[in-house]
């Protein structure tokens, strides 16, 4: 595993898109001299906790931090991250170095897919203090919180799995065949009743509920562009704070809300 030492840290910038939050870029020089770039969020007014997360993003999982700071983004996690900071969870946003590129299924289940994270992994603990991190991905992103986990059993907390790849598809394997069981941390699996998307099938999340914590997610405000694409139900479009909250709720209390209704408020926490 790739460890802090090998690498050089430079803080780019402090802007922020959100009033309450803090928001840092931060380079990590590998190996090979290629710069690996995430984003720092977090909320100095939030209640205090030393948990982080990693966020990683679905389709070919480059956020674009190379152009600066997302405002918010198009992914659910990315445009969702400051909801995260309010509970009080650091939240990193991946990017792939520009060496590893798009991230193809097979790229996502890979060594050097996993060392990468942990030097992101290593960084985040040196320079906030945070104790305990977990890892959640949405859409192709769950291929890699997943493979990640396995791959770095002693460094990862817990993971949280939305709108899963279940299925194989043109675009990869997924995570068809995948042995949940291999993931020795705490799993939470998100997914919206009515995930249109022929690799998220909600059938599949169905058959683990019981066997895993699942949050159901209900309503909507409208889809936009494909089933499988961030603004529908596969990317809880009009959903995001409650579902955020309810997964914030879960990492940092066990507190599960097994179904976020269309009567939710947009905006309600789980009571603390």
């Amino acid at each position: 595993m790739l460890i802090a030492t090998s690498c050089a840290t430079l803080l780019l910038a402090t802007p922020t898109a959100f009033a309450a939050v803090t928001e840092q870029l931060i380079d990590l020089v590998k190996p090979n001299g290629t710069t690996l770039r995430y984003l720092l969020t977090s909320d100095p007014g939030a209640p205090t906790s030393d948990t982080g997360i990693v966020l990683f993003a679905g389709s070919q999982g480059q956020v674009g931090l190379a152009s600066g700071i997302p405002n918010p983004g198009s992914n659910f996690l990315v445009r969702s991250r400051h909801y995260f900071s309010e509970d009080g969870l650091t939240t990193a946003t991946y990017d792939p170095s520009s060496d590893l590129g798009a991230l193809s299924d097979s790229l996502r289940s890979s060594r050097e897919h996993a060392d990468e994270v942990a030097m992101i992994l290593t960084d985040m603990r040196k320079r906030t203090g945070v104790k305990k991190i977990y890892l959640v991905g949405t859409s192709r992103g769950t291929i890699s919180a997943a493979n990640v986990a396995v791959r770095l059993p002693s460094d990862v907390d817990g993971v949280v799995l939305t709108s899963t790849v279940f299925r194989a598809s043109r675009g990869g394997g997924g995570l068809q065949g995948f042995d949940f069981a291999t993931i020795t941390q705490p799993l939470l699996f998100v997914h919206h009743v009515s995930d249109a998307c022929k690799v998220t099938s909600p059938g599949y999340a169905q058959a683990l509920d019981g066997r895993y914590p699942v949050i159901w997610v209900e309503g909507s405000e409208g889809s936009q562009g494909d089933a499988c694409g961030p603004f529908s139900n596969h990317g809880y479009l009009g959903r995001e704070a409650a579902t955020v909250h309810a997964i914030s709720a879960w990492i940092l209390r066990r507190q599960l809300t097994h179904r976020i209704t269309e009567n939710t408020p947009m905006g309600e926490q789980p009571p603390k």
